[in-house]
């Protein structure tokens, strides 16, 4: 039975090589020139936006926002946009659902990805990345979030 052995040995790599040889299904570019998934979006503009949080209580009030986002755009009526259920907070989850919703209107064909197309300004082409949540803000396609 010995002999037998590397005949196995042989069959069982010649079966179950390719198996582990395949790699895995391209994901959409994180950021690369390429384009910004959703995930990365929300959790790089997420981050930008809980820096505001001076005082370290898990959640951005609205003068520490206002201070945070001075100069881009309306940040009274952008924080009372993203301050769901009024209590004068934003938390990780009213945070969150904003940039999700912005990052939606601004994918244009739904593909989960902003394109550098998508990502211009109304005025350049695209969609807005614009200032701030409302739009206003910035030029040249900067993304303050």
């Amino acid at each position: 039975m010995q002999k037998f052995a590397p005949a196995y040995l042989l069959f069982a790599l010649a079966v179950g090589l390719p198996a582990f040889a395949q790699t895995p299904a391209p994901q959409a570019p994180m950021m690369n020139g390429q384009g910004v998934t959703r995930d990365a979006f929300v959790a790089r503009s997420l981050g930008r936006i809980m820096a505001a949080d001076t005082d370290g209580d898990g959640r951005v009030s609205k003068a520490e926002f206002t201070a945070a986002m001075a100069g881009r755009g309306n940040p009274d009526r952008q924080f009372a946009r993203m301050d769901t259920n009024g209590d004068g907070y934003l938390d990780k989850a009213e945070i969150t659902a904003a940039l999700t919703a912005r990052f939606n209107r601004m994918d244009a064909n739904g593909d989960g990805v902003l394109s550098p197309d998508e990502r211009k300004w109304p005025g350049e082409g695209g969609r807005g990345a614009g200032g701030g949540m409302d739009g206003q803000g910035m030029k040249g396609g900067q993304d303050p979030s």
